[in-house]
């Protein structure tokens, strides 16, 4: 692996992807909860099926990285420092006309 690869900006350049992988992994819905080891986890499975190697700590790591990313881009809402409010409508339940 390039020293310089930056795995939490790998993350946040594929976000549509990861967003897709972490719903496959964790019951994602417009502004229910996300909690940190469930994003911890994603991020772990993630760039492992992406052939990228890290250890937990490592993984905590990248994962605070792009939660604070998500937060910043408004995908996130902070509710504590575990737990965030997934605003991203593209997973809004669609209700029968």
């Amino acid at each position: 692996m390039n020293i310089k690869f930056k795995k939490s900006q790998y993350i946040i350049g594929n976000q549509v992807e990861f967003m897709n992988f972490m719903r496959t992994r964790a019951q994602l819905i417009h502004l229910s909860n996300v909690f940190f080891r469930d994003l911890h986890f994603a991020v772990m499975e993630f760039l492992k099926k992406k052939n990228v190697k890290l250890g937990q700590t490592e993984g905590e790591q990248v994962a605070r990285e792009v939660a604070l990313h998500f937060e910043k881009k408004n995908i996130f809402k902070k509710l504590n420092m575990q737990t965030w409010m997934l605003n991203y409508t593209d997973y809004a339940i669609k209700k029968a006309v």
